[in-house]
């Protein structure tokens, strides 16, 4: 028990200590010394200021389950434009994007306003044009990056790079049939001053649809030397017991929780990738030679043969896989928030 923090949800000051790292293991995590040492050195010192600690620690609330960093504090422009290029590739499927679509789909509005708040480059917003749900009038986004919105403001679609908790008045809508965070949560800190706003800009039948990677692959990837959830990236984890402690305390509804559905090819192709990269962070390693000190046109098939190699030497692991993989799902998960608690998911069906 850790009485030092409390929970940026619940505020409760009941959690536990899951693990903690200091800011070069931070810095190191989003960019390798041995790819840019000098722009490793400010990454660190970035990273350092932010959090104004060398450290940080991932607290886990007893009360609500949310998972946290502390300090919670989230990554700013300067952290992004230093760990993501200016033509960040956006993944253009995602499993929440298709489910939301046919949310929409089942809804009883014609032309939804819709609202993205981190929209990439407009993939999700490019289906929502092909699948005629909404007049491309009635599409708000908000994104940061130069290149998304150059993306996004192509399709025809009004663009805004704005801090919605300060600047909700710039959008053209007063209220909005659905709101959608894709991706966008678990990077954020004050969450119940956004989501109170987000309740603010909700029309009376609407809802707010947030995806955010599921909890239960990131707790099995932490745990069996794969990837960390490495703040100030991700500064939140989520599970359907702090969605509904979200919802309780903001006097919203949750319809629902969806997690992806388990697929064993993704996921061994997602967990033996994160294995290399985990392992890649040690300066020292093979996954580092080969990701940073061979010949690059060597780099694509010796990582492959790495990875195969690893999967080989780890029937442990695979087996693990093998007998809990359903039970943890796909990599995200997808809640339904409504103003109302009347409504449920039966209303659409």
């Amino acid at each position: 028990m850790d009485s030092f923090s409390s929970c940026p949800i619940c505020s409760s000051n009941n959690s536990e200590k899951l693990w903690s790292a200091s800011c070069s293991e931070q810095a190191s995590h989003f960019l390798s010394p041995l790819q840019d040492r000098k722009k490793y050195e400010i990454l660190k010192e970035h990273i350092t200021y932010l959090q104004k600690s060398p450290y940080i620690s991932i607290k886990k609330c007893l009360d609500c389950d949310f998972i946290y960093s502390f300090p919670y504090r989230a990554g700013d422009k300067k952290f992004y434009d230093l760990i993501f290029s200016k033509t960040n590739k956006y993944p253009q499927e995602r499993w929440e994007f298709e489910k939301s679509i046919e949310i929409i789909k089942e809804s009883r509005f014609e032309n939804p306003k819709i609202l993205e708040i981190g929209s990439g480059d407009g993939a999700f917003l490019k289906k929502l044009i092909h699948n005629n749900l909404t007049l491309k009038s009635c599409i708000t986004s908000i994104e940061y990056s130069e290149y998304g919105k150059a993306k996004i403001n192509s399709l025809g679609i009004n663009c805004l790079s704005i801090d919605i908790k300060d600047n909700k008045d710039k959008l053209p809508y007063k209220k909005y049939d659905f709101i959608c965070l894709f991706q966008v949560l678990e990077h954020l800190d004050s969450v119940n001053e956004l989501i109170n706003i987000l309740k603010s800009l909700l029309s009376n039948k609407g809802e707010i649809l947030i995806s955010v990677p599921n909890e239960k692959i990131i707790e099995f990837n932490e745990l069996n030397g794969a990837l960390l959830d490495m703040p100030p990236n991700h500064i939140g984890r989520w599970s359907k017991k702090s969605f509904e402690k979200l919802c309780e305390l903001n006097k919203l509804n949750l319809i629902e929780n969806y997690i992806e559905p388990f697929s064993l090819k993704n996921f061994l192709l997602m967990f033996f990738s994160y294995r290399f990269l985990r392992k890649s962070q040690n300066n020292s390693s093979i996954a580092a030679s080969i990701k940073y000190k061979i010949n690059k046109n060597l780099v694509w098939s010796l990582t492959r043969l790495f990875i195969i190699a690893d999967f080989l030497l780890s029937p442990i692991i695979f087996l693990k896989i093998l007998v809990f993989g359903k039970s943890l799902g796909g990599e995200s998960q997808l809640s339904r928030i409504s103003k109302s608690n009347i409504i449920n998911k039966n209303n659409y069906l």
